[in-house]
């Protein structure tokens, strides 16, 4: 391609197809697993760790790792993380991690071909829980049909969102919920999109045996998102270490 006022060769610059947030907050310990596997994927995308304020070294630890990861800080709650991560991002999709996930090494490129064939403007990936235990797999197949019926994936399903539809919508201030808020705003029920690519997961929240106690709680979150508070975007305040 040549300008066509001087007739001199054009570099075009495209922009990636997928970038990788993860938000952390004091999660160094799982944060060193999570940038190990995406640094074996060696695909070419861009990756963010967006730091809510940690104190644990968990920003320190991402600027020296080898995967060179991008580093914004951004408080005030996860949605104003991956609000701030979103606005700083070049990829087309941006894909959702929590610091416990690992994917394998196919993964990525796997996403990345499926993406540009399925266009979807929000899904997320197949969740398997890291313990093999009837309740972790039980707990992965409901994941899967939950996303299908609410039209929106959890921060361990590794939701994914076209960059510019979430730009616009803004990420909603729900707690654990805003992931599953922003794909139920974007896409809904029947057009959120499960992707055929498998992340692995702790399941850390559920570690200690409280099953039914997590559950009460989110479900409890969720309510009052619903009854109290409005679908409340935030704004893009961050600063970027690297």
């Amino acid at each position: 391609m040549t300008d066509a006022a001087t007739g001199a060769p054009m570099v075009v610059v495209l922009a990636p197809l997928l970038s990788i947030v993860v938000p952390v907050m004091d999660d160094a310990q799982a944060l060193q697993g999570c940038l190990d596997a995406l640094w074996r994927c060696a695909a070419p995308v861009e990756v963010l760790v967006a730091d809510g304020g940690s104190g644990d070294g968990s920003r320190r630890l991402a600027l020296d790792h080898p995967l060179q990861p991008r580093v914004l800080v951004a408080g005030g709650g996860r949605y104003r993380q991956l609000a701030a991560a979103f606005a700083a991002a070049h990829g087309e999709y941006v894909l959702c991690l929590p610091a416990d996930a690992r994917l394998p090494s196919g993964a990525v490129p796997a996403l990345i071909a499926w993406l540009a064939t399925a266009r979807p403007r929000a899904g997320c990936l197949r969740r398997h829980a890291a313990s093999r235990a009837p309740l972790h797999r039980w707990l992965d197949v409901w994941a899967r049909m939950r996303a299908s019926w609410t039209g929106g994936g959890y921060m361990d399903q590794g939701p994914f969102f076209l960059r510019a539809a979430a730009l616009r919508s803004g990420v909603p201030d729900a707690g654990p919920y805003d992931t599953a808020e922003l794909g139920r705003h974007l896409a809904g029920p029947g057009r959120f999109a499960i992707a055929p690519v498998s992340m692995a997961v702790s399941c850390r929240a559920y570690g200690r045996g409280w099953t039914v106690a997590v559950t009460i709680r989110h479900q409890y979150l969720r309510l009052r998102h619903h009854l109290i508070r409005p679908f409340a975007p935030a704004s893009a305040h961050r600063r970027v270490d690297r």
